[in-house]
């Protein structure tokens, strides 16, 4: 039966697709769709999604890997193939994916209830399940990074919902000229990878299939010094640094937290963000060749933890605390990545998914964007999920363990992370000591169905999930917890002192790409806006294009076409003469074919005749 799921899962990544399609054909054609139609066909393919993603891990759990796969370009030895390849990384990141995306879907259509661009809401978050679907279950880097461009398109439409507002229009710019780094990288690091196999291997290669990624990444290391092979993967990596907001790129996901709640949610909840996370592991054959370049790895990851954790204290607003936190918590997974333990990594990946979609919910059930609301007030709900993010409790608690016990060999790795947890739960439960928490009214039924959702999904995977002892990072977040209390309730926040500022601004990291690489793009893009104003409203160039192009046309009337006319009237007058030639007399044809070789034998000798001579005269 789960071979079933796993032959059609190419359809239930398809039908976001489909949905969306039928959402802009609707509204091109003035069909008016209900809410609760469109509600009701969007959760349907996220369900379905779930019940296929499922068995397709059931399936791959017992079975192994397994592809599907289309031919896109062939010529001669070279094929280029799209489709599906199902392992069990991608068959666990689908199902992560439909789960989350059902219950925010189902949060939306509580949440959303009163915006006036519902329909269009609803598309993007079809449109970006597919995305998200076609970079999980991708069988080689080519079909891979049409997945990662259109997750960045999609999520410059999700931060950019609300586009009237000013400020969440920049934020959504910014967060796609950021993007746009990483992704720039990361096509140059395919490319050079390309060139490498093209050089040196047959046309097989030159796809960058992963099923061969690990005689890729032989014959990439055999034919490139130790310096070009680490720029090499530096490049592939960057995508995902810059994916996953790690330091410096990290600003852009304080810039998504302008969009709408349930997108804030679903950028964080191991979905967009996780993408970087998915293809670290997917490269891992070409990083494992390297020492330097998981050095980097780890280094990076551990790095991005302490500063956005640090970064994450001095925040008041919960969202801006969240985003840090999502930095600081991604930088953990690759790290983990990078020293080796790869189903760490996952498995905290998931945890880490379900309890920050359920705080982001949580917090925009009292605080929606919609209610003229000044007073910022959280739910219980919340207290549940600061208990599973600082390690205090549930899921939260064991994957902190095993975190310990993977960084235990490696005294500054454990150091960080102890630094790690106890800032982790300072700044979450600053928050809690913060903020005041208030009774929901009937009107959050639904949107408490899924908050709690994903909270009974943490609190079940404690049972499922090894090193539940109370260790040194139960501690350490406990520490933290009590620290939270002291500097909110009784120090009002002032033992932060000076310091309070910087990391309330992020070090001023984003005040300076605001003012080179946001303002040099901004100053391009009125050049080039300039440029195309200048060539429309410019009555000489058009006269120029107009006469070029009369010119080109005589050119091509008089010079191209004449000898096809000439051709074209000498077959005809040849065909009107062998037409009056056909008398139907066999003795005719004969004559007239002896005449003919006659005059070709004639003409051949004398030309023979006539190089013979005149080499002879030469000679």
């Amino acid at each position: 039966m789960s071979e079933f799921f796993r032959d059609n899962i190419v359809w239930i990544i398809l039908y976001p697709l489909w949905v969306f399609l039928l959402i802009g054909a609707a509204r091109l054609f003035a069909v008016r769709m209900s809410k609760k139609l469109l509600t009701s066909i969007t959760l349907l393919g996220s369900s379905f999604g779930i019940i296929f993603a499922g068995g397709t891990l059931v399936n791959t759990i017992q079975g192994g890997a397994s592809e599907i796969l289309f031919t896109f370009i062939k010529v001669q030895n070279f094929l280029l193939q799209i489709g599906i390849s199902i392992d069990t990384l991608s068959a666990v990141y689908l199902l992560l994916l439909f789960i989350i995306s059902f219950f925010i879907q189902l949060y939306s259509s509580s949440y959303m209830r009163q915006e006036p661009k519902y329909y269009r809401f609803f598309a993007y978050l079809n449109l970006f399940n597919f995305s998200m679907g076609l970079l999980l279950v991708s069988p080689n880097l080519f079909q891979m990074y049409l997945g990662w461009e259109l997750v960045g398109l999609v999520s410059y439409l999700l931060v950019g919902f609300q586009y009237i507002n000013p400020l969440k229009s920049i934020a959504s710019v910014k967060v796609f000229i950021i993007n746009r780094i990483g992704d720039t990288a990361f096509l140059a690091g395919i490319l050079s990878l390309i060139y490498i196999m093209w050089t040196y291997s047959s046309a097989q290669f030159v796809t960058l299939d992963f099923s061969d990624f690990n005689l890729i990444s032989s014959v990439a290391y055999a034919h490139t010094n130790n310096v070009t092979y680490f720029i090499l993967c530096l490049l592939l990596f960057f995508g995902a640094m810059v994916k996953s907001a790690q330091f410096p790129f990290h600003t852009w996901l304080q810039d998504a937290m302008n969009a709408p709640t349930p997108i804030s949610a679903l950028i964080h909840s191991a979905t967009m963000v996780a993408a970087g996370v998915f293809l670290t592991i997917k490269l891992l054959p070409l990083f494992t060749l390297s020492r330097e370049v998981l050095i980097f790895i780890v280094i990076l990851g551990m790095f991005t933890a302490l500063f956005c954790s640090l970064c994450a204290i001095c925040q008041d607003n919960v969202k801006s605390v969240l985003a840090y936190s999502t930095s600081a918590n991604l930088g953990l997974m690759l790290a983990a990545v990078g020293y080796g333990n790869i189903d760490l990594a996952v498995v905290f990946l998931i945890v880490h998914g379900f309890i920050k979609a359920a705080l982001f919910l949580s917090y925009g059930m009292i605080n929606n964007e919609y209610c003229d609301k000044r007073q910022i007030e959280l739910s219980p709900s919340f207290i549940v999920g600061a208990f599973a993010l600082s390690g205090l409790a549930f899921a939260g608690l064991n994957c902190k363990e095993l975190f310990y016990d993977t960084f235990s060999q490696n005294v500054f790795l454990t150091i960080e992370f102890m630094l790690v947890t106890f800032m982790c739960a300072v700044y979450i439960f600053r928050l809690c000591c913060k903020y005041p928490f208030t009774k929901l009214n009937r009107f959050h039924f639904v949107e408490q169905i899924s908050v709690w959702s994903f909270l009974l999904i943490v609190i079940a995977a404690t049972f499922f999930i090894n090193g539940s002892q109370l260790g040194f990072p139960f501690w350490a977040a406990f520490a933290g917890a009590i620290t939270a209390f002291v500097i909110t309730i009784k120090s009002k926040d002032s033992l932060l002192g000076s310091v309070t500022r910087i990391c309330k601004e992020g070090f001023f990291i984003d005040r300076f790409y605001s003012r080179n690489i946001y303002s040099i793009y901004g100053k391009i893009a009125n050049l080039v806006n300039k440029i195309e104003t200048f060539i429309s409203n410019n009555k000489i160039l058009f006269k120029i294009a107009k006469y070029l192009v009369k010119t080109a046309w005589r050119i091509e009337k008089y010079i191209f076409e004449l000898p096809v006319s000439f051709c074209i009237l000498c077959t005809r007058f040849a065909s009107k003469e062998l037409e009056i030639a056909q008398t139907r007399n066999i003795q005719t044809y004969i004559a007239y074919g002896a005449l003919i070789i006659g005059i070709i034998f004639t003409a051949v000798m004398l030309t023979y005749s006539f190089i013979i001579n005149t080499l002879g005269g030469i000679g």
